[in-house]
């Protein structure tokens, strides 16, 4: 299914449209074929990549997590990280689930700004699948640059299966936030033998979908004092 066309005719005829409500199990069993299914670079060849990038023998040490687990430290000059390909090196860092870290605070942070935007753009493409799967496109609600914020986020509450505010906290009348209730629901609702993840799930994947993310509260700095 093609995205483009599909994402014109949101907002169309089928927004009376009520959603699909997956079951927990259907929902774990998604995210486990995307585990499995996702990239997974071990040592030998990560080594191999990253020499492929620019990266020597003597800049990659090994070290152990806390947990034991095998993982390379990557102790690189300012002056040639300020060279490497950081989208290349972030894709990497996601495809070997984190089997490097740099040795320096600053490029550990560098990295990351790349690291979680290569993440958002993955989340993005697989969440727009499912909501296609799931005959969505056209009904899921989007946020309109400008628009109140925090009708929005009622909307979205309510087209999820939350009770308003439930979710999500408006701060300033702009921004976003989850609410730890919106776990605790969901926790509440399994207790109960009823569907606890869709709902969550659910507004995961439109933020994601609907490129959300700078609208949140921890973006305040990155984003601007103002969204529009």
């Amino acid at each position: 299914m093609a995205i483009a066309p599909v994402l014109a005719s949101c907002g169309g005829q089928g927004a009376d449209r009520p959603r699909r409500v997956e079951s927990d199990a259907e929902l774990q069993a998604q995210d486990e074929r995307e585990f499995a299914n996702s990239p997974d670079v071990q040592l030998p060849e990560l080594r191999r990549e990253l020499q492929e990038l620019g990266i020597t023998d003597k800049e990659i040490g090994e070290a152990f997590e806390e947990n034991e687990v095998p993982i390379f430290v990557l102790t690189i000059s300012d002056s040639k990280f300020a060279t490497l390909d950081k989208k290349a090196l972030a894709a990497l860092l996601l495809d070997s689930r984190y089997r490097f870290e740099m040795a320096d605070p600053g490029q550990v942070r560098a990295l990351a700004q790349h690291s979680v935007a290569e993440d958002a753009a993955r989340r993005k493409k697989r969440y727009l699948k499912e909501l296609a799967a799931n005959d969505e496109m056209d009904i899921f609600p989007r946020y309109t640059p400008g628009s109140d914020m925090t009708g929005y986020a009622r909307k979205l509450e309510r087209y999820c299966g939350y009770r308003p505010g439930e979710a999500l906290n408006v701060i300033d009348g702009q921004w976003l936030e989850y609410r730890n209730q919106m776990v605790d629901w969901a926790v509440e609702q399994q207790r109960q033998n009823k569907p606890g993840l869709a709902a969550f799930k659910c507004i995961v994947r439109i933020v994601y979908a609907a490129e959300l993310q700078p609208h949140f509260i921890g973006n305040r700095g990155r984003s601007g004092e103002r969204q529009s």
